[in-house]
């Protein structure tokens, strides 16, 4: 028998290991970079409570040349007034127009994010699809935005 299993005393079954679920691969806020000569038009889509559209959210915006665009986490408090808690909504798709008219798109889950995090970055290049790369800048810059006294 594997040390890996073990077996349930009262009906002499296999039982597998118990294994700790992982932790989602959330995005809460993040950059969009702008790597191209032109503007682009993008498009957040935050994701509320799952299994109702209530809560989700589009933020649309232009992004100049060269430039980018912070989109910070967005809390939403569901079944007021009763509620006392907030919920953090999760980026779950990315839309960039191009100059061009070519339309580029990303989607929950995104490339290299194996846990909860906030700044994630995602970059439009002039050739290629977004790429989605880790923080480059200290995250902890940016901790606490969006946070009211009683949740820092």
């Amino acid at each position: 028998m594997s040390s890996e299993s073990t077996i349930n005393e009262s009906d002499q079954t296999l039982q597998p290991p118990f294994k700790m679920p992982r932790a989602p691969p959330h995005v809460y806020s993040c950059f969009v970079v702008n790597r191209t000569q032109h503007p682009v038009e993008c498009m957040v889509h935050y994701d509320g409570r799952p299994g109702e559209d209530k809560f989700n959210e589009d933020v649309h915006v232009t992004i100049p040349a060269n430039d980018e665009k912070f989109f910070p986490r967005r809390l939403f408090q569901p079944d007021l007034p009763d509620s006392y808690c907030k919920w953090v909504k999760i980026v779950t798709h990315i839309k960039v127009k191009k100059h061009n008219g070519k339309v580029l798109e990303v989607d929950y889950p995104f490339d290299h994010v194996h846990c909860p995090v906030r700044n994630w970055e995602f970059h439009v290049c002039d050739d290629g699809d977004i790429l989605s790369k880790p923080p480059s800048r200290p995250v902890n810059l940016l901790k606490y935005e969006g946070l009211d006294e009683y949740e820092r």
